[in-house]
């Protein structure tokens, strides 16, 4: 609580203290053995954000402060969207996405004025997109979000997240329902109508990289 009250006194420099902490989440990659021993991986970590958050939701949309936080969460929405559009683009964000799920987390909880924007909007998706494709890693999860004095547990948050989302018209497609990625494309396709057919029959000419050719009337050869 008193840091709470200190970083209210003080919301200019509570933003750059929270922009800094996540663009170190961003590139931070702890091994297993850290879980639980280190500042940032343990509950003291977890209760951070907590005040973080606690601050942040007391920023209403006619501060001018507000659009300071509006850009963090932007960044924070990139960094997810860019490992969405190119999984193989660089290292998991495992420790940034159970950061960034309990610090959005409250504000949806909370129903904070930061949810109303599209930002806020963008960040939620990028969450759920992110947890869609990966399985993050449980160490994490046990050591970091679980381990922290309200009892939070992140299956049980995890759901009311979705839920919450859902309300608010946030879902993602599961990867089943997504249109496959690289779809075979024609080189080049041309209908024509031909003179000797005088039925008016079309005559589709499909050109492949082998360059063979498919047509297609109604006539039979014999004919």
């Amino acid at each position: 609580m008193y840091i709470i009250l200190e970083l209210l006194d003080c919301q200019e420099q509570f933003l750059d203290i929270l922009q800094s902490y996540f663009r170190h989440a961003a590139t931070y990659y702890p091994v297993a053995a850290d879980a639980g021993s280190t500042t940032y991986f343990s509950n003291v970590g977890i209760d951070f954000i907590y005040d973080l958050a606690t601050v942040a939701s007391t920023l209403k949309s006619t501060s001018p402060l507000f659009s300071r936080h509006v850009n963090v969460l932007r960044s924070l929405a990139s960094d997810f969207q860019d490992l969405h559009e190119d999984p193989g683009a660089g290292p998991s964000l495992d420790y940034l996405f159970f950061a960034s799920f309990a610090y959005a987390y409250r504000f949806l909880s909370w129903d904070s004025d930061i949810i109303a924007t599209e930002t806020g909007r963008d960040l939620i998706l990028a969450i759920l997109q992110y947890r869609e494709r990966v399985i993050p890693r449980k160490d994490f999860e046990e050591g970091f979000y679980n381990l922290n004095f309200y009892g939070w547990k992140f299956d049980n948050d995890w759901s009311s997240f979705v839920s919450m989302a859902r309300a608010l018209g946030i879902v993602v497609p599961s990867l089943a329902q997504e249109p496959p990625a690289d779809l075979p494309s024609l080189e080049s396709a041309e209908i024509q109508e031909e003179s000797d057919h005088p039925s008016g029959d079309a005559v589709v000419e499909v050109l492949h990289d082998s360059h063979a050719s498919i047509r297609s009337t109604s006539k039979t050869d014999d004919e």
